[in-house]
């Protein structure tokens, strides 16, 4: 099984993701943290090294490679890159994480939960500029491939800007000074998220998407998101 969580920056999805790894763990599962290795090794595992793991979790853009010079260099306030250079950047990463990762794992059986991801792209790139369109975005090469794998579950986290900003602004150990950390792009990205054209890329291909609210306190978010995940595992 895939599982992709997303939605706009500060709408909660770390804490989601880290109340599903600890259930799952909790549950006796053998949990391997992908975006944690590539931080560390800054070059993909094996797929043989993850044989033994019962859900792999991982992250996009990646953190070795193109996803690295994404994260450290496009995607920088301080640096002007045009946003189609970026959609190239993005797509690229993903082809090779699909290929060397996700795709033999989803072909060995494994579960898969991913934070972000195509359903990103469609969002944030579209919305960072109007002449690329959600076709234009779907035909680039990784995100042909990642659609063409499309994930069983899509958890959108429904967040105001507002509450999102508020986050954001008060993260000291996450300073990382993105381009769409903005009140008027995330507003932008949100109703980008409810469009029909939007969530009809994902569910002309079958994908389930799940809501969940951003705006409770932690301990609400943490089981809520929990009793959704025990609902999609059944």
């Amino acid at each position: 099984m895939f599982i992709m969580i997303d939605g706009i920056d500060g709408s909660g999805k770390s804490t989601v993701v880290s109340s599903w790894k600890h259930y799952l763990s909790d549950q006796g599962n053998k949990i391997f943290d992908l975006k944690n290795y590539l931080k560390e090794n800054d070059h993909y595992p094996t797929i043989h090294e993850l044989n033994n793991y019962d859900f792999i979790f991982s992250a996009e853009p990646t953190f070795t490679g193109v996803g690295k010079v994404i994260r450290e260099e496009l995607i920088n306030q301080e640096n002007h890159y045009s946003a189609e250079a970026i959609t190239q950047a993005y797509s690229l990463d993903r082809l090779i994480l699909y290929t060397k990762i996700i795709i033999p794992l989803l072909q060995a059986g494994k579960h898969i939960i991913q934070d972000r991801g195509v359903s990103t792209s469609l969002a944030y790139q579209t919305t960072q500029n109007s002449h690329l369109t959600l076709k234009a975005i779907s035909e680039l090469e990784g995100n042909k491939l990642a659609l063409k794998n499309n994930p069983d579950h899509l958890i959108l986290l429904k967040v105001t800007p507002k509450t999102a900003m508020q986050r954001l602004s008060g993260r000291l150990e996450k300073q990382d000074d993105v381009i769409f950390e903005k009140m008027d792009f995330l507003k932008k990205i949100s109703n980008q998220y409810e469009s029909e054209d939007y969530k009809n890329i994902f569910k002309k291909l079958g994908t389930q998407i799940h809501y969940l609210s951003g705006e409770e306190k932690i301990d609400i978010m943490n089981e809520q998101a929990v009793n959704l995940l025990k609902n999609i595992l059944k």
